[in-house]
């Protein structure tokens, strides 16, 4: 993975054209590991919920991971609201008109109609039953695998068969997913030379205090979360990024965080995190918990207000947070879904207005490897949060120590 990222950039930055024209191996990497995240995260949940054995187990769990990535957003927001108000990225920039960049808005928002915070209950429900797996949106996944789940535990013994099914489909998509992960040094090489020979290394200019104050809040808060870690199971952050150091890679290289979804899972369990409890907050965590996006919206909005000169009030800020609540959970992993979410949230509020995005869409791919790392990592701290307040013990695998 480190000879792919090095290899893209030195390509990209020395022939852009040449890293312009390896962009597909990043997208057909992405598209191929993407394909499989709908089963997944269907298989998982339905796993998780029927592996409880009772619906008040299964409750309990859901209210506990719910009510945690409620936390984890709050904190995320105020962390990022802090930072930007210290290091103050926007003040003397110039800013365009809020006509530039129209076009490129216009197409972020192609394929999803955003409406206010109701679209998102109205994506939760399909179609039909099958179009929860092909419309690229995890929520109707959720809702689906939740009905099935449910459904299974109603009916006992007469759905058995379909449970085993469902594990032996499970087993075959993680086959599935080791095969492909082999690819990942070659996806980020694409990624990486792509990215680099279209926008170029200088990339940051004007806009580097931006980056660098997303950053900053970022390591700010997954600190926070490996702290709570270390001080309710005994891992420390250390320990935690040299267990999970080949997803972080992955997710530096593609700026996605789905891909990595079916080994954190495998990993967690490793480390003593029921597959029950696993297979409920990892896949809800994708949906509910990206903590990237809750300060990427944030750290952008402030930012754009104090580069346009704009002033917010105590009142307006205050309500401003209150709906990133909930437009930070309309972005559900994808590589750029956190643009999307800051184009709902400065819609739904008049002060800023929406055009004066079209600034950040240069940059808007390193935004994201920064919004994709936090978000997998809050995923991970939450799980290991979750497990243990439902009274598991989470260690470290056995072997670890003498593998060191």
């Amino acid at each position: 993975m480190l000879i792919g990222i090095l290899a893209g950039s030195a390509i990209g930055w020395w022939w852009p054209a040449a890293g312009q024209g390896l962009g597909p191996l990043g997208i057909a990497f992405v598209k191929a590991m993407r394909m499989m995240v709908p089963p997944v995260l269907f298989c998982t949940i339905v796993e998780g919920i029927v592996r409880h054995g009772a619906a008040r187990d299964t409750g309990a769990t859901l209210l506990r991971s719910v009510a945690l990535f409620l936390a984890i957003t709050v904190v995320a927001l105020g962390v990022g609201m802090g930072v930007t108000m210290a290091m103050q990225p926007g003040r003397g920039l110039a800013v365009p008109s809020d006509a530039s960049g129209a076009a490129d808005i216009a197409h972020q928002l192609a394929g999803r109609h955003l409406t206010g915070p109701g679209d998102f209950l109205v994506h939760i429900v399909p179609d039909t039953l099958f179009s929860a797996f092909t419309a690229g949106d995890a929520l109707p996944v959720l809702f689906v695998a939740g009905l099935v789940g449910f459904g299974l535990l109603r009916i006992g013994e007469a759905g058995a068969p379909i449970v085993r099914a469902i594990e032996a489909l499970t087993k075959l998509q993680f086959a599935i997913f080791g095969f492909l992960i082999r690819a990942a040094p070659v996806g980020a090489f694409g990624a990486i030379a792509y990215t680099v020979g279209t926008f170029g290394i200088g990339f940051l200019g004007s806009l580097g205090l931006l980056t660098a104050t997303l950053a900053l809040a970022c390591g700010l808060l997954v600190s926070l979360l490996v702290a709570a870690v270390w001080l309710s199971t005994g891992i420390g952050g250390l320990l935690l990024l040299r267990l999970f150091r080949e997803e972080l890679l992955i997710v530096l290289g593609t700026s996605s965080s789905e891909v990595v979804l079916p080994r954190l899972i495998q990993k967690l369990e490793a480390l003593g995190c029921p597959r029950g409890i696993v297979g409920l907050t990892v896949p809800l965590g994708y949906s509910l918990n990206l903590a990237g996006t809750a300060v990427y919206l944030i750290v952008a909005t402030l930012f754009l207000a104090e580069a346009l000169e704009v002033p917010l009030s105590p009142g307006q800020v205050a309500l401003y947070l209150a709906v990133m609540l909930v437009t930070s959970k309309a972005a559900a992993g994808v590589t750029g879904s956190g643009f999307s979410a800051l184009l709902l949230t400065l819609s739904l509020l008049p002060e800023v207005p929406v055009g004066a995005a079209a600034m950040l869409i240069a940059i808007d791919r390193f935004l994201s490897e920064i919004r994709a790392l936090t978000s997998t990592t809050a995923n991970v701290t939450a799980s290991l949060l979750v497990a243990r307040w439902s009274g598991a013990r989470p260690g470290l695998p056995p072997g670890f120590a003498e593998q060191r």
